[in-house]
């Protein structure tokens, strides 16, 4: 689990690289090819790809699309077997994207457990620590059971709202990338991509996010709209803790990022339906 998840299109962004953003000129089919290739394991053609292109304008989209597949046994079978269904759910999902934030997940919780000055060590020791073990086995502990809870009382609700978090978790991969700002990226897969995503991509990502979360509103009620925005903000705070911690936002960082946010929107979601009974 040490090293960075994605082999990079290009040469890698050091310390003293460009302290300005830059990019190719925006492409929309091409944007959605990098994403889909940033995002998954799904074959993209060479040909897609050229520049160095990251996608992050349509990580909502793109994550709102591996939703819709890893949705599909809530929708078909979560009211009457929701245990199995919200299993299979994030099985499908991590079999997507090639298990790449769970992995980021891990290696970070490996460099925040261990000793003073050897962070960097436990990130990149190619074993899987305690801590990042724990990790994941929680966070998808509480992802299923969450799942399960909704898909209990409505498969469409569990569905729906798996599609929701998986646009809104992706999507802010490119938010953060924005906040975090060149000063903060670390590591060559964490640099790489800061210094290529814009404003503009931000912007994209927020709107086509909060157009999937309307939708999903309108098909589930406002309890996944509100879910996505309460949860999002509590991913915010996440990762304030986790660039304050590490001292910087590598590629590890955003795989746990992503992974954090699916679980907040998630908790967030049930907790409001909760609320309104």
């Amino acid at each position: 689990m040490a090293h960075d998840p994605l082999v990079l299109p290009g040469p890698a962004v050091d310390a003293d690289g460009p302290a300005e953003r830059s990019g190719p000129a925006p492409s929309p089919p091409r944007e959605l090819a990098a994403a889909v290739a940033f995002l998954t394991r799904l074959p993209v053609p060479g040909r897609w790809l050229a520049g160095e292109r990251t996608g992050a304008a349509a990580f909502g989209l793109i994550g709102a699309g591996i939703g819709v597949v890893a949705a599909l046994p809530l929708a078909l079978i979560g009211q009457t077997h929701p245990g199995p269904a919200a299993i299979a759910g994030l099985a499908i999902l991590a079999i997507l994207s090639g298990a790449l934030h769970l992995d980021g997940l891990a290696d970070t919780a490996d460099a925040l457990a261990a000793p003073a000055g050897a962070a960097d060590r436990a990130r990149q020791d190619p074993r899987a620590g305690t801590a990042g073990v724990v990790a994941v086995v929680l966070v998808l502990l509480l992802d299923a059971a969450i799942l399960t809870e909704l898909a209990s009382d409505d498969g469409r609700l569990a569905a729906v709202a798996l599609v929701a978090a998986a646009a809104a978790s992706r999507a802010g991969a490119t938010v953060a990338a924005l906040l975090a700002g060149p000063g903060r990226a670390g590591g060559r897969l964490g640099a790489w991509f800061v210094m290529r995503v814009r404003p503009a991509d931000a912007v994209i990502a927020i709107a086509t996010t909060a157009a999937i979360a309307l939708a999903a509103a309108f098909v589930a009620g406002a309890s996944v709209a509100g879910g996505v925005i309460a949860g999002s903000a509590i991913a915010l705070g996440i990762g304030a803790v986790i660039v304050r911690l590490r001292r910087q936002l590598d590629g590890d960082g955003f795989g746990a990022l992503v992974e954090l946010t699916l679980s907040a929107v998630l908790a967030s979601i049930l907790a409001l339906r909760a609320i309104a009974g």
